[in-house]
């Protein structure tokens, strides 16, 4: 199996609570939203967005190198039902040669919990089974139509159907890693936390479909994690983002907001953690506040940061750059380190 870098790198370590002016103007600003997000979805993933890379505060998505090897040598089953909630599909990618059990990788797209979908994250993902894991690529239903914690319920949902099946795709259920981007690395990184932390689940009434000590590591890509401060982030529209996803106008006056700040649940029995973000993103200070607080609790991090090369949000997808293709290599290594 192929990497992306030459072998000898050195790898381094519900109901809605808004309190607004008038009725009308929450799903106003929900509708503007949704539309909003549809037309830079498609701008972000489609072959004409590289036109104009510079129109948008998020990197363009480009294809691994060697796909044409990837899409020979790795097996895809596609739209699995994986519960009766909405929108609860996943894709299932395995390495086509594969003699023995594998970790398993559950991916959670990002989106701003109103947009994404698994089909836009399937060749990075497909390029994850390609070094050695079977990757489960899901679908979760967005907001307004799912508000919180609808996306962190799902995701519970996709591993009690793993588990049932995991024979079937040979998958290790012993060596479970989560993973997303964006958004989908708060929800990957807050579903760690309440399988956990048992004072977290408890709050949630989450009763988690997996024990603790299978969870090897998780994968966060330009993530946030603290509500208390994304805000002065500066991010674009976060305040819509989170509005969406909590029914609460502001969010931070959301009952429930403090679940969401994946920081205040860090205890020692986390897992281990590989965590990068850009240089430009937003979001810098958010990774680095979840360094902080996971390193308070002595749980083991890997980080990838940069100075002075303008990495925008999500850089981790333009896999036809050097810094993409090292934050591969580096969780490669990682997830290596935790599973074998």
């Amino acid at each position: 199996m192929s990497s992306f870098l030459n072998k000898g790198c050195v790898r381094i370590k519900q109901k809605l609570t808004a309190t607004v002016p008038a009725k009308w103007l929450l799903p106003l600003i929900l509708t503007v939203l949704l539309v909003t997000l549809t037309i830079l979805e498609n701008f972000i993933f489609s072959e004409d967005a590289s036109a104009n890379p510079d129109s948008q505060g998020t990197a363009i998505y480009s294809p691994p190198p060697y796909f044409l090897e990837i899409q020979e040598e790795v097996t895809v089953v596609k739209d699995l039902v994986y519960s009766d909630s909405d929108h609860a599909r996943l894709d299932i990618y395995r390495p086509a040669d594969m003699t023995e059990n594998l970790p398993l990788v559950l991916w959670i797209h990002g989106g701003g919990y109103v947009g994404g979908s698994k089909d836009t994250r399937q060749d990075y993902a497909m390029a994850l089974a390609h070094e050695g894991y079977v990757v489960a690529n899901i679908d979760y239903a967005l907001a307004p139509e799912q508000l919180y914690p609808g996306p962190i319920f799902q995701a519970n949902e996709a591993l009690a159907f793993l588990e049932q099946y995991a024979h079937l795709y040979r998958a290790d259920f012993s060596h479970i890693f989560f993973g997303g981007d964006s958004a989908g690395a708060q929800i990957a990184s807050h579903l760690a936390a309440a399988v956990s932390n048992e004072e977290l689940a408890t709050d949630m009434e989450f009763l988690p479909a997996i024990a603790a000590d299978n969870v090897r590591g998780v994968l966060l890509m330009c993530g946030l994690y603290n509500m208390d401060t994304v805000r002065a982030t500066g991010f674009q529209n976060i305040d819509t983002f989170l509005s969406a996803y909590t029914g609460t106008v502001p969010f931070e006056s959301f009952e429930h907001i403090d679940q969401l700040s994946t920081v205040q649940h860090i205890t020692e029995d986390y897992p281990p953690a590989f965590i990068t973000v850009g240089d430009a993103d937003p979001f810098v200070s958010q990774s680095k506040e979840l360094v902080a607080a996971l390193e308070a609790e002595n749980v083991a991090v890997d980080t990838l940061f940069f100075n002075g090369k303008g990495l925008l949000h999500e850089y981790q997808y333009s896999l036809h750059t050097e810094e993409a293709q090292l934050a591969f290599e580096w969780m490669i290594a990682f997830m290596d380190a935790n599973s074998r």
